[in-house]
């Protein structure tokens, strides 16, 4: 019988308990303070009491970080995998969201909370007909503790402060996606290699130019990628997720980007080294966007449309799943047929004139701590270029394989962190292999990340044969991480293990009297 046909038949309702809806600590303090890493947790497991909490499968941990803090992630599916390798085994889009890489940017962690909520509510159900989705809601859980109200003070609130953009060990995590020195990229790499992801999302926060969007937005930097994977990002999937933001939660959203020049002449964005986490994921062969909330929005505000924007997002991922499954499937095909290049000389592609929505902010004291920024509500547009793209001057096929005799052992364990698969010589080979000699070996004076950066000048010479012992270690460029390999290990690379020092001891430059050698070959044939 059902409940209205009970009601006319006189029987007393039963009074059925209704779970408390958990609040975020943003939620429950309007808006003045932002989670630690232990609201989270008790957030987390608070799920569990609602109606559709089996939809997320929470993972007790993909990782430590370097304080011991566990590192939380929850898939979600309608039924989620039982685990990470598991949700390669289904037909289904598989998404990755990274929250709060930098310990005070941390509308990413709020907002994926909420959306862990809608699921675990029922909300959203549509999406995961089609897609498995993995929600890493406080990657720097170090640096996010570290609040203080002296950490990002231009930031527009939570007026509790924030936390510290690094993590315990002083490392930019968003900074370590080549050399993998912090346990927790260590850990975030080997989770998205287990899992896969078709699309990887970074969820920041950013402050810099006066201008009038929500959030701003980027798809992989990288010009080593797969190119039908990069045109499908800039042509058709962010254009939707921006219609929609505005059709849908009247949010702008646009390129990320800064002004340059006064009065402002371009909109230029940021890097495309793959030291950075969504430039990185391109060179696997996969989507990836950043997401940057405007700092200068209320805290409320900037929570509100980074989980809009991740909504959307996957709203227009779940529309077009089989293209993307396709694209990355022929991005991994490229690659083994060996139509992939190693990219260099790379600078800033001219772009194209166009319009940005300008908003100049106003400035409120701090008292004992500096100014805060608050974003102006009227805006006018400006005509300026818009470079958002980078290209590179070379390019060259990727050789058959790279060769290193007696490869040190950080090297190694790198490679094997990246997934990046490798061989060793069982006997004694005659291989015909290519030289790289440097003419010039470039030691930055400054310290970054706790590295002097190295650059290698210098030319491969021609092939010549050359008997290679047993145990040389043989990485073979036909693989799906072939891309990823040849920016490792190629001299050439603009963000190589060379330039984080991995093979500088190792590494000889020509003069004096000294033939110069850099200490990987480049196979031509032999294997």
């Amino acid at each position: 019988m059902s409940l209205p046909s009970l009601l006319l038949a006189g029987f007393p309702l039963l009074s059925l308990p209704v779970p408390e809806i958990p609040r975020t600590t943003p939620e429950r303090s309007g808006y003045t303070r932002t989670s630690t890493s232990a609201e989270v947790e008790a957030f987390l497991d608070a799920l569990g009491s609602l109606p559709h909490a089996d939809r997320l499968r929470p993972l007790p941990e993909i990782g430590r970080t370097a304080e011991g803090r566990s590192i939380r992630a929850v898939l979600v599916g309608n039924p989620p995998p039982e685990g990470l390798a598991q949700g390669r085994g289904d037909d289904k889009l598989r998404v990755l969201i990274n929250a709060n890489i930098h310990g005070g940017e941390v509308e990413g962690k709020e907002a994926v909370q909420m959306l862990l909520r809608e699921f675990a509510l029922g909300e959203h159900a549509e999406l995961l007909e089609g897609c498995d989705l993995l929600f890493i809601p406080l990657f720097n859980a170090d640096g996010n503790d570290r609040i203080a109200r002296k950490n990002r003070v231009t930031q527009n609130g939570p007026s509790e402060g924030v936390g510290e953009r690094a993590g315990a060990h002083g490392l930019d995590l968003n900074r370590d996606f080549i050399k993998l020195e912090s346990p927790e990229c260590r850990a975030l790499v080997a989770a998205t290699a287990e899992f896969d992801p078709h699309l990887w999302m970074d969820l920041h926060t950013t402050n810099g130019s006066p201008h009038a969007y929500h959030l701003t937005y980027a798809p992989s930097l990288a010009t080593g990628i797969d190119p039908a994977i990069d045109s499908f990002a800039r042509e058709n999937l962010l254009p939707e997720v921006r219609r929609a933001m505005l059709a849908h939660h009247g949010m702008r959203v646009f390129d990320y980007g800064n002004l340059v020049g006064d009065p402002p002449t371009e909109w230029v964005t940021y890097d495309p080294r793959p030291r950075f986490g969504t430039n990185y994921i391109g060179l696997r062969g996969r989507f990836s966007i950043l997401s940057e909330a405007y700092s200068y929005l209320p805290f409320e505000e900037r929570i509100l449309v980074t989980r809009a924007f991740v909504l959307e997002c996957l709203r227009a991922a779940a529309v077009h799943a089989e293209q993307m499954q396709r694209l990355c499937a022929e991005a991994d095909a490229a690659v083994r047929d060996g139509q992939a290049e190693l990219r260099w000389g790379t600078h800033l592609a001219p772009g194209v004139e166009g319009q940005v929505l300008l908003a100049p902010w106003s400035e409120i004291p701090v008292p004992g701590l500096g100014v805060r920024r608050v974003a102006g509500q009227e805006w006018h547009p400006a005509r300026v270029k818009v470079r958002v793209a980078f290209e590179s001057e070379s390019s060259a096929p990727l050789p058959d394989a790279y060769a290193l005799v007696d490869p040190p052992e950080e090297c190694l364990e790198n490679l094997r962190l990246h997934g990046v698969a490798c061989e060793r010589l069982a006997e004694p080979r005659v291989l015909l292999v290519r030289t790289f000699r440097p003419s010039e070996v470039l030691r930055a004076k400054r310290p970054f990340q706790g590295h002097h950066e190295l650059e290698v000048v210098g030319r491969w010479e021609e092939g010549r044969e050359r008997s290679l012992p047993a145990g040389t270690l043989i990485v073979r460029t036909r693989q799906p991480l072939g891309r990823l390999a040849a920016t490792l290990l190629d001299p050439r690379s603009e963000d190589s293990l060379s330039t984080w020092n991995f093979l500088e001891e190792r590494t000889r430059s020509a003069g004096e009297g000294e033939v110069g050698e850099y200490p990987v070959l480049w196979v031509v044939k032999g294997l």
